[in-house]
């Protein structure tokens, strides 16, 4: 599946959730592009073909906005149902989960077994993905980082990643299924960091230094020209201490913004910023899964 399909399935899916609403606007394809740190050319043909459908439209000068009739399509009808289903799953104890990985069954038959590995570049990211997309579609999942990966490819028949390294991984296994997962924070908080004044001192606080390497990354990628961003971990209170005493902005997860709340200056700027996998993409993984076929 190309990438450009991959990330318009998903972004269908944003919307059918109702993660993206009618009206919403959503990022500048160089910001979207540079987050997921894919080709600009990608997302601006992801763009295009979502409007000749009708599901978004570009207003010169303001953006690319969800389109009403994106929502109110024919899968509107069923939105009541779903609703009423999921209601009575937590009537009955059962998790969003289950039930999602039930509809899929019913829906596809019979479910193939092939062999899922996930891909990351850092071990903390890998175990927190993996438990993810291994819990929420109840399946083996295979975690391997993505130096190791050329040693595992013929232990895999698909291999996940996050969208960061679709591309990279499509190199090293050009004869496997490769899916490229959306892990977003909300978009607004994407033009809130896109958006953070060039002056401004950043402070961008993790729990690992791998953390803080792959949101430095991600902060840069958006096009944020921001050469006053310092970093520190939990594990560093001291040098964390000095960093947020000094700062306009502090960027960090929402666990971890817990965790230093009282230590944010009063005035300072605080952005959640935390990466997820929303149902869309998982659904995505899931009918690859179910679609997939032994050579």
């Amino acid at each position: 599946m190309p990438i450009a399909e991959q990330i318009a399935v998903q972004l269908r899916g944003l919307i059918r959730t109702g993660r993206l609403r009618s009206g919403d606007r959503l990022p500048p394809v160089r910001v979207l592009a540079g987050f997921l740190r894919v080709n600009r050319n990608t997302v601006a043909k992801v763009y295009v073909a979502l409007e000749q459908a009708g599901v978004l439209s570009t207003t010169p000068g303001r953006g690319t906005f969800v389109t009403a009739s994106a929502v109110s399509g024919s899968a509107g009808v069923l939105l009541p149902l779903v609703d009423r289903l999921l209601q009575q799953a937590r009537d009955e104890g059962i998790p969003a989960g289950d039930v999602a990985a039930l509809v899929s069954r019913r829906a596809g038959g019979a479910r193939r077994h092939p062999r899922v590995g996930f891909v990351e570049c850092n071990s903390s990211d890998l175990a927190y993905f993996s438990r993810q997309v291994a819990d929420r579609l109840r399946i083996v999942l295979t975690p391997v980082l993505l130096g190791d990966l050329q040693a595992t490819l013929d232990d895999l028949d698909i291999i996940a990643t996050t969208m960061f390294h679709v591309e990279d991984v499509r190199k090293m296994a050009p004869h496997h299924e490769v899916v490229g997962l959306m892990a977003l924070p909300e978009f607004a908080t994407l033009d809130a960091v896109a958006g953070i004044a060039p002056d401004a001192r950043v402070a961008l606080v993790c729990a690992t230094e791998e953390g803080v390497r792959s949101k430095a990354q991600s902060i840069r990628a958006v096009g944020l020209k921001c050469p006053r961003l310092a970093t520190a971990t939990l594990r560093q209170p001291d040098r964390m201490e000095t960093v947020l005493k000094s700062s306009d902005v502090v960027v960090a997860s929402p666990k971890v913004l817990e965790r230093i709340g009282e230590h944010i200056p009063s005035g300072a700027r605080v952005i959640a910023f935390a990466s997820v996998l929303g149902d869309e993409a998982l659904q995505l993984l899931d009918e690859r899964i179910r679609s997939w076929t032994a050579p």
